[in-house]
């Protein structure tokens, strides 16, 4: 029962962290300070998670994890897209860059804008994205197919732990160079973190290869990192909010009313001059 339970978790817990992301963007028609980077990484990462269990088996509910997280980045990449802050005219923009039945067919052909290395995550259409991925599993399915299995279960695995480093690494660089946190999910922060501690525990307990169990330990570092960014980017902008506050209600207290005989009407912290 124990295990049906944390299995359970392991598959869903990335699709209710995200969801809460999907509604923050949402409700503020804005992706600011959310990094489409973090996406990337989290989609290589999974891909090659998949492409290890064809050769290093570990448990199902990882690899069907790793399904249910490469579709919420693709959706995540779409609503960055979408809300992607370009100017007035952005919404209008973005509707017709997102509406792929009115995308000429030629784009499908079109690879030197894809593989621009100058261009690539900068896109501001869809299908460049959704493009450079199937190339991402092409490579990786003649890697597959050509390479020794142990060569094959060594490299993959040390790219997994690599991108597992990363992985939160994208999305503290950008809350750190905005200064914005209003427009990260807290929730998902915080559920990323809980399931990223579960996840250590899950991976010892059923001896899943030690690439997993160290990009696990990583993880969990840096999500501990991004916290205290977003804790300190709260406080700082409640701080900022209410300097302002208190400005405004010292200039508002030492303003002087005039009436309409132009008679000056002192404020009532300071002593009328008769």
């Amino acid at each position: 029962m124990k295990e049906i339970f944390f299995d359970g978790f392991m598959i869903f817990c990335p699709i209710i962290n995200y969801s809460f992301q999907v509604l923050k963007f949402k409700n503020t028609k804005s992706s600011k300070g959310f990094s489409t980077y973090l996406c990337l990484v989290n989609l290589l990462a999974h891909t090659l998670k998949i492409f290890f269990w064809l050769k290093e088996k570990f448990r199902q509910a990882l690899l069907i994890q790793s399904f249910s997280v490469i579709i919420m980045q693709l959706y995540l990449i779409y609503l960055c897209i979408k809300y992607k802050e370009n100017g007035p005219d952005y919404e209008q923009e973005n509707k017709n860059v997102m509406n792929i039945n009115n995308i000429n067919g030629h784009i499908f052909c079109n690879w030197k804008q894809t593989l621009n290395y100058k261009l690539i995550w900068k896109w501001n259409n869809i299908v460049e994205y959704y493009k450079f991925y199937f190339f991402f599993i092409f490579l990786l399915s003649i890697f597959y197919i050509s390479c020794n299995d142990n060569y094959y279960i060594n490299i993959i695995g040390a790219l997994i732990v690599f991108l597992e480093m990363l992985c939160s690494l994208p999305l503290i660089i950008e809350v750190y160079k905005t200064k914005n946190q209003k427009n990260i999910s807290k929730l998902m922060v915080l559920m990323w973190f809980i399931g990223n501690i579960l996840k250590v525990f899950y991976n010892i307990y059923n001896k899943s290869p030690i690439h997993l169990v160290i990009g696990t330990y990583v993880q969990v570092f840096c999500n501990i990192i991004l916290i205290s960014q977003l804790i300190y980017y709260y406080y700082t902008d409640n701080g900022e909010k209410n300097a302002i506050l208190i400005d405004s209600d010292s200039n508002s207290s030492n303003k002087i009313i005039f009436d309409g005989n132009n008679d000056i009407t002192p404020n009532d912290n300071e002593e009328k001059n008769i």
